[in-house]
C-alpha cells in the first residue's frame, strides 16, 4: 500500500482538498481518498497538488521521428507542403521506431496514462502493445481521388483488424473535411459511427474555410498545384460538410478549431450530444500563430480536452505545457477547470471514464504531482511541471 499526499488533491470529481491523500493497492489502484489527518512512516508528502493521470486526446506517434523536421509558422498549407517532404520518408525503420519509443516514454513520464492516436500505417502498433500507456488508434482516412477511395478503405481496414487483432483499441476514422473526396468520407463515418467515436481534424486554420467559402486560399493553391481535386466549394465554413454525416450517438473529437465561430460551435453542438473540442495550442502556435478561442468555448461550458498533436508540430508530448500556455493566454479559465479538461473530458471522449480522468476508489486511474503551482491565485506558472507518481517516488518527502 502506499499513502500519496501534497498540499492540494485535486480528484476532479469533487472539490479539491488541502493536504488531499490518496491511498493505492500494490496494483496502483486506488483505495481511498481524503484529508492528511495523520502522517505516518510510509506517508509521501510532496510539495505541489496531486491529480489523475493525464489524458492526450490527440497525438500522432508514428510522426516522432519528424521532431524538428518542420518549419514553424508556415501556415497549414506549408505544415502539408512540409509533410509530404522526403524527411518524413526517408529515415530507417530502426530510426522511426526508437523515436516512437522514445515518445512513448516521454509521455508516461509527463504521467500520461491514455492517448488518442492517430495512424496512417501500422508502425506504431508494437510501441503500444508493450505500453503501459492506454492508446486508442484512430485510422485515419484521407483522399480526394474517387479511383483511390476503395483501395483506401481496404487498407484501412486491415490497419483497424491488424491491431485489434493486438488486442488494442482501434477504430476507422475521418482526417478532415478538406481532405476526403464524397466516397470515402461517407465510407470513413459509416465506419466511425458504427464504432461510436469519430476523431476529425477540424478549422485548423481559416485557409480550411476559405476553401469551401470560395475554392481559393492558401490551400486552394497547394491543391491547385499539387494536381488535386478540389473537395466542393459549398458556400459554408468546412464544418458544415463533416455535420451531416456524424449520429448522434457517435462520441465525437473536434481537434484543433483555430477558425471555429460562434455559429459553427452552434451548429455542432446542437446536433452532436456527445461532442468533445480539443484543442492542441502548442501546435496551433508553431503552425499558424494562432490560438482557438478557447475562453469561448469555456464560457458556453463546452466539453473540452487537450492533446499535443505530433512531434512534427511540436516540441515535447506534455499536458501540462499544453495547460500552461492555455493558462497564460486565458488566465481567466480556473485550474480546477484546465485539470478537467486533461483528464475526465479527455477519457469520457475515448469511452474510458470507467477507468482514468479521476481520484475514485477503484480506478486504476494513475498520479501525477504538478509542482511549482501558484497558491495564492491557484493557478500554473511558467515553472510548473508534471510527473508522474505511479510507481515512481520522485522528490518525496517521507515523514
Amino acid at each position: 500500500m502506499r499513502r500519496i499526499a501534497a498540499h492540494y488533491l485535486f480528484p476532479i470529481l469533487g472539490e479539491p482538498l488541502a493536504r488531499g491523500v490518496v491511498t493505492l493497492n500494490d496494483e496502483n489502484i486506488i483505495v481511498e481518498t481524503g484529508t492528511l489527518q495523520d502522517e505516518t512512516e510510509s506517508t509521501e508528502f510532496y510539495n505541489g497538488i496531486l491529480v489523475p493521470g493525464f489524458v492526450n486526446a490527440h497525438c500522432h506517434l508514428e510522426l516522432s521521428h519528424m521532431k524538428g523536421a518542420c518549419m514553424p509558422q508556415g501556415g497549414l498549407a506549408g505544415f502539408i507542403r512540409q509533410m509530404g517532404s522526403p524527411a518524413r520518408y526517408q529515415s530507417t525503420a530502426a530510426v522511426r521506431a526508437a523515436a516512437m519509443a522514445a515518445a512513448d516514454r516521454e509521455m508516461q513520464a509527463e504521467g500520461i496514462v491514455a492517448a488518442g492516436d492517430v495512424c496512417n500505417i501500422a508502425e506504431s502498433f508494437a510501441v503500444k502493445q508493450t505500453s503501459p500507456v492506454f492508446y486508442h488508434s484512430f485510422i485515419e482516412l484521407a483522399g480526394l481521388e474517387a479511383a483511390v477511395a476503395g483501395k483506401k478503405y481496404q487498407t484501412a481496414c486491415l490497419l483497424a483488424a491488424s491491431v485489434q487483432s493486438m488486442g488494442l483499441a482501434a477504430s476507422i476514422t475521418p482526417h478532415a473535411a478538406y481532405s476526403m473526396n464524397e466516397q470515402l468520407l461517407s465510407a470513413a463515418f459509416a465506419a466511425a459511427n458504427e464504432a461510436g467515436i469519430a476523431s476529425v481534424h477540424n478549422q485548423e486554420s481559416e485557409e480550411e474555410n476559405e476553401l469551401f467559402l470560395s475554392g481559393s486560399g492558401a490551400l486552394g493553391e497547394l491543391f491547385a498545384e499539387s494536381g488535386f481535386t478540389l473537395p466542393p466549394v459549398t458556400g459554408e465554413r468546412s464544418i458544415h460538410r463533416l455535420l451531416p454525416y456524424i449520429e448522434k450517438q457517435t462520441r465525437t473529437l473536434l481537434v484543433h478549431n483555430v477558425a471555429t465561430t460562434e455559429e459553427d460551435y452552434e451548429a455542432a453542438a446542437s446536433r452532436l450530444p456527445n461532442l468533445t473540442w480539443v484543442f492542441c495550442p502548442a501546435s496551433n502556435l508553431r503552425i499558424g500563430r494562432r490560438l482557438p478561442p478557447i475562453d469561448r468555448f469555456y464560457k458556453r461550458n463546452a466539453q473540452i480536452a487537450v492533446g499535443t498533436d505530433s512531434l512534427a508540430s511540436n516540441s515535447r508530448l506534455s499536458i501540462i505545457e499544453e495547460l500552461k500556455i492555455i493558462s497564460k493566454h486565458f488566465p481567466q479559465i480556473p485550474l480546477p477547470a484546465l485539470l478537467q479538461w486533461a483528464t475526465l473530458n479527455g477519457a469520457r471522449a475515448l469511452n474510458k471514464e470507467r477507468e482514468f480522468g479521476s481520484l475514485i476508489a477503484g480506478k486504476r486511474a494513475g498520479v501525477v504531482l504538478i509542482e511549482n503551482i501558484d497558491f495564492t491565485t491557484m493557478q500554473l506558472t511558467s515553472d510548473s511541471k508534471a510527473t508522474n507518481l505511479t510507481g515512481n517516488y520522485g522528490n518525496a518527502v517521507i515523514s
